[in-house]
């Protein structure tokens, strides 16, 4: 009888290594799809599609395909934090002044809740809310505080360029969404 018991032992190792196995695989294909329906598309702008979590679209008054990317650098010393550094911008149609050309954006980044802009930079001791823009054919140019750097394209192509903050004065957690807005 013996025998008999060790070999119905394996056999139950044996199952509950294969059930154990299957049950990882089923979470994990459980935890996939629902990622992917959590994941839900919204349209902005001219219609595109766009999913939560996948980037960053806004749609502004000049033209509605710009694209920003905030990007964030690590700042050492008695309270070590990364802070928002710099912003890309992409897709913006400086071809004529029906769209982007000759106007001036502005940029503010809001917290979670609060109604009021986060300081992204301070110059001269004096806080930066909103970060200014004016866009040309050819380079963008920036108000003092910011500085405008890697600008690529331009005209229907798509103006691309990055726009700097000399002091940052903005946490990256404090930041919870940016805005766009254009004016003449």
């Amino acid at each position: 009888m013996q025998p008999e018991y060790t070999s119905r032992k394996k056999a139950s190792s044996k199952k509950n290594k294969n059930l154990k196995a299957f049950a990882g695989v089923s979470a994990v294909a459980v935890i996939a799809a629902l990622g992917s329906t959590l994941a839900a598309n919204i349209s902005l702008g001219s219609g595109s599609a766009l999913e939560f979590g996948q980037g960053v679209q806004v749609t502004s008054a000049c033209d509605n395909m710009i694209t920003l990317t905030p990007k964030a650098v690590f700042v050492n010393g008695s309270s070590p934090s990364f802070m928002l550094s710099t912003i890309a911008f992409s897709g913006v149609d400086a071809s004529s002044t029906t769209t982007c050309q000759g106007k001036t954006l502005s940029l503010n980044a809001y917290g979670d809740s609060s109604s009021t802009p986060v300081q992204l930079a301070t110059v001269s001791s004096t806080a930066l809310t909103t970060a200014t823009i004016g866009i040309t054919s050819g380079t963008p140019t920036s108000a003092e505080g910011t500085v405008i750097g890697t600008v690529s394209g331009g005209g229907t192509s798509g103006l691309g360029f990055e726009l700097g903050f000399s002091t940052p004065s903005a946490t990256s957690g404090a930041v919870y969404k940016l805005t766009l807005q254009s004016s003449n």
